[in-house]
């Protein structure tokens, strides 16, 4: 019985050395196209479809969980009261298919003129405050209190980001913006109830602000995509050539 020379016997390791690094390489290059699918459908299906995004409130039993559990979260709250506001409720918001979760604490003003959410980081404690305003003709005034956001001026839009101030501080910068927007003749559309809020909502990821702000990382996504196609074809080819 013939026994293979030490070249053949290396020639052969090398061989099989290659095939399972072709097929490393084809994985890796699957798992970045799968992941970045993953990561940007969702979102790239809700700036198409806005009414895809599941938004509801807690019942009063998960509510007062999430209220009582954060003492920095109900001090936020009490603020917002001592300027005039009154809770709706802690508000859902889901992503289509496998997208994000993400929780706020709601409520309006009782002179009809914002909604302001304490939005929450996973484990219940505040993350942030915005103000939301939406106005006529698709409108809105918006302002946050830190600096992470895009931020716009048109005719009919103001989206300020106030960071490192105070939260009353912020509600005055928004309120200033407000009746600035209502002296242009743009009226207030704000409904102060839990389904005035969900509208609200979805009014904002149907605005052109949100669409203007999607379309930026869907086309960063759109590349990522590329970039990994073009890896696994590449990965794909190498192992058809080296086979």
């Amino acid at each position: 019985m013939a026994r293979d020379s030490p070249g053949q016997a290396s020639r052969m390791a090398m061989e099989a050395d290659v095939s399972s690094l072709q097929g490393a390489q084809l994985l890796v290059a699957l798992g970045l196209v799968m992941l970045t699918v993953r990561r940007g459908l969702p979102a790239l299906i809700l700036r198409w479809r806005p009414e895809s995004l599941a938004c509801t409130f807690l019942g009063p039993e998960d509510e007062g969980r999430i209220l009582d559990g954060s003492p920095v979260l109900q001090e936020a709250v009490d603020r917002l009261k001592r300027l005039h506001f009154f809770l709706l409720g802690v508000k859902v918001e889901k992503m289509p298919l496998w997208g994000g979760r993400f929780s706020e604490v709601a409520l309006a003003a009782r002179d009809q003129s914002a909604f302001a959410s304490i939005v929450l980081q996973p484990f219940g404690a505040p993350a942030s405050v915005y103000f939301y305003t939406p106005l006529s003709a698709g409108g809105m005034a918006f302002t946050r209190d830190f600096a992470g956001g895009a931020q716009a001026e048109s005719p009919g839009l103001s989206v300020r980001n106030v960071p490192g101030e105070e939260l009353e501080a912020v509600h005055r910068a928004h309120q200033e913006r407000v009746a600035a927007l209502r002296a242009q003749g743009y009226a207030v559309d704000l409904r102060p109830s839990q389904a005035g809020r969900i509208s609200a909502t979805r009014a904002f990821y149907a605005s052109p602000y949100y669409r203007r702000l999607s379309a930026g990382r869907d086309r960063l996504m759109a590349l990522s995509c590329a970039a990994s196609l073009a890896l696994l074809l590449w990965a794909a080819l190498a192992a058809l050539l080296g086979a």
